[in-house]
């Protein structure tokens, strides 16, 4: 049995010693120290999610601060956005907070669940101002019901096993982006380094092996054009097409990103109504017509309250510096225009194009807050708007982990509560 430790929101398992001996032998096979792509790729070979997820988003990190170095400029690439997106998707496959907020919804009586239900939003469209949230609507308890509720259809355990589905669902696509562009930013890493004027066969070395044609379709056309535009961007002096490249080039990879990620978040947001659905529908289950109609009409009411608690718990973003929640319009950052001068206008017209595309082109986030998560384009919306807004945010580039946790993730263990939030 591995060793596990206990943290705040649970029991959380240490790495096998048969996953810590395989990394360990992955990273010694050579008498130099491991380079950049062996610790990816030993990463990605990591079986346990909770320890890899933090090696994850410190590898982000790493190729961030190298990528910011080579580009030049001190922008924000997509590999500074995901070193936070990871970190936010850490918190949900350690299954933190979350937990209590699912067993209140799914058990708990009307009074309770009031107490903690977020506010609905009204729908409205890219240019509309941001409504007013109106109250959550008052949700009528069913007393008959809580003996089967409760206990006779087995639902006390429901909250653990849907959370164990969206914890799998989040680790499995922070993985999935991770192994096809960790090993990407790393070649880039190391063909770049020791070139000082890179050339066309560092691009031509760059983009062997990406293959062409659309993201949908398994191609890695969005990518190759991502490469390109890193490097021309690493070309130029001029800073405002600088940086125009580089969000250009963070525009392409987080389209395809979010294509790769779109079947597991949409899964992870059906986990819930999902296993309602096979618990009480599980074969040898029989209940009378007139309870199966209150079961089914309850399971109603959790799916649409769910939506309301996803939003809440799980569409958010933390950065250094803010907490953004994913449902609402993007605001500037803090102590900062909206907009940082090399971006304000956008000359590039294949960028220009792209941000239109998904209503980022202008000077406002108004209506950027989305509705459906599980929407590509509302996602790839706010997305866009929060690359070109934080391009420019230096904190963004600071370390993940306080010098603590570094320490010991760096040594491939979870690091204890002790050591402060993750």
């Amino acid at each position: 049995m591995p060793a596990t430790l206990v943290t705040r929101s649970g029991v959380v398992g240490r790495a096998t010693r048969a996953a810590r001996v395989a990394a360990a032998e992955a990273l010694s096979g050579a008498s130099e120290p491991p380079s950049l792509l062996d610790r990816v790729h030993a990463v990605i070979a990591l079986k346990e999610p909770v320890l890899r997820n933090l090696l994850i988003t410190q590898c982000y990190h790493e190729l961030s601060a190298e990528l910011v170095q080579l580009l030049g400029g001190r922008n924000a690439h997509w590999c500074s956005f995901a070193t936070w997106a990871s970190k936010t998707a850490g918190r949900f496959i350690r299954n933190e907070e979350v937990p209590e907020v699912l067993r209140r919804l799914i058990l708990s009586d009307e009074e309770e669940r009031e107490s903690f239900l977020p506010r609905l939003s009204i729908t409205r469209v890219r240019g509309q101002r941001e409504p007013e949230r109106d109250r959550a609507p008052r949700i009528s308890a069913i007393n008959p019901l809580t003996p089967w509720w409760g206990h006779g259809l087995g639902l006390t355990e429901l909250p653990e096993r849907i959370l164990a589905e969206l914890s799998s669902d989040i680790a499995h696509g922070n993985l999935k982006v991770f192994e096809e562009l960790g090993p990407l930013f790393a070649r880039m890493i190391q063909l770049y380094r020791a070139c000082p004027q890179p050339g066309d066969a560092q691009r031509e070395a760059l983009l062997e092996g990406l293959l062409r044609g659309p993201s949908p379709e398994g191609g890695q056309g969005l990518l190759r054009s991502a490469m390109a535009h890193y490097h021309e961007a690493m070309l130029t002096e001029d800073a405002d097409k600088k940086a125009e490249l580089i969000l250009l080039a963070n525009a392409r990879v987080g389209l395809h990103e979010q294509v790769r990620l779109q079947p597991y978040i949409a899964r992870a947001l059906n986990a819930p109504i999902r296993c309602m659905i096979q618990t009480v529908g599980s074969p040898g289950r029989h209940l009378p017509d007139a309870l199966r109609s209150m079961v089914q009409d309850q399971l109603d009411k959790v799916q649409a309250l769910w939506r309301l608690v996803a939003t809440k718990e799980m569409m958010t973003m933390r950065l250094p510096d803010e907490v953004l929640e994913l449902g609402r319009d993007l605001p500037p950052p803090p102590g900062s225009p909206l907009h940082c001068p090399e971006l304000a206008t956008i000359e590039d017209r294949e960028l220009y194009e792209l941000l239109r595309e998904y209503d980022a082109h202008d000077h406002t986030t108004d209506g950027c807050g989305a509705e459906d998560w599980a929407s590509l384009r509302e996602r790839m919306s706010y997305i866009l708007e929060l690359f070109r807004s934080r391009q420019s945010c230096q904190r963004l580039l600071e370390r993940p982990f306080n010098p603590a946790q570094h320490a010991e993730i760096l040594a491939w263990r979870v690091p204890m509560p002790i050591h402060g939030d993750l």
